[in-house]
């Protein structure tokens, strides 16, 4: 009888460190605004470990600037590299990372290299794709930032990240979907369309105010010292009543859904 149990014990054993193999590493860009973070990037990581509790769920920063901002404030976040080691050294040979990365832009291509350099150690590993990838992105992420009323007078610029490559196109795609009544528009703060063409853009109609809104998963850096301290001054000139709304996506309970959507289809496919 202690013989069974005994074999029954180390089969239990057994399972457990098999379930425990698979694992899911959560990679965002990161912020050092500790408000930002909390309200946004730490939540999505907690709904994910909540809706995948049978996976080990960990988190990398892909940001070096900001890794090292928090690392001063005793904060640490492993790279995407970093994690993923961390994963081999503690007996997981299934991993499956998704990004929380908008475009398919400069971040994604860097994440897909670091996973390559370190794929060899496991038994399998896949990347998930970022939120804006295939039309039906597009379209529920349309769904979801369209449901804000707005005015007659009233324009909304939406201010994205953007970059120098073709995959800040995706903004200006979206905003097309997101188009009503021709109040809508959509700038980004290192790609196109830029600051100047933006306000261009609103002052040619006739509105009395506008409320930009951060197409940013945190609010962070970019809202405070870009957003509040140079587009909105500049819309400001133009004599509009200029409002933010200093919220980051990851703050919107159906977006972070729409990111463990994404999540699930990696999981399942």
């Amino acid at each position: 009888m202690k013989r069974i149990l005994t074999i029954l014990l180390c089969c239990c054993l057994a399972m457990t460190t098999f379930a425990q193999k698979k694992a899911i590493l959560v990679v965002q860009f990161g912020t050092t605004n500790d408000e930002g973070r909390k309200a946004s990037l730490d939540v999505i990581f907690k709904d994910i470990k909540d809706s995948c509790a049978q996976y080990e769920v960990r988190e990398a920063y892909s940001a070096p600037r900001v890794r090292k901002g928090l690392l001063k404030k005793g904060i640490k976040k492993d790279s995407a590299v970093d994690a993923l080691l961390r994963l081999h050294l503690d007996g997981y040979e299934e991993v499956y990372v998704q990004p929380t990365f908008i475009l398919d832009g400069v971040e994604m291509n860097l994440l897909r290299d670091d996973v390559a350099s370190v794929g060899r150690f496991f038994k399998k590993i896949e990347v998930g794709m970022p939120l804006l990838y295939n039309l039906e992105d597009f379209k529920t992420a349309r769904d979801i930032l369209a449901k804000r009323e707005t005015g007659k007078k009233e324009a909304v610029l939406y201010v994205g990240h953007g970059n120098a490559f073709a995959s800040t196109g995706a903004y200006t795609m979206l905003g097309d979907m997101m188009q009503k009544d021709g109040n809508v528009f959509v700038g980004t703060i290192e790609g196109w369309p830029d600051l100047e063409t933006s306000v261009s853009a609103i002052n040619n109609r006739k509105f009395k105010s506008v409320t930009v809104i951060p197409l940013l998963l945190a609010c962070g850096v970019h809202v405070h010292e870009d957003i509040k301290g140079e587009w909105c001054p500049a819309l400001e000139k133009k004599g509009f009543k200029v409002d933010v709304y200093a919220h980051g996506l990851g703050e919107n309970k159906e977006f972070r859904d729409f990111i463990l959507a994404h999540l699930k289809t990696l999981l399942t496919r």
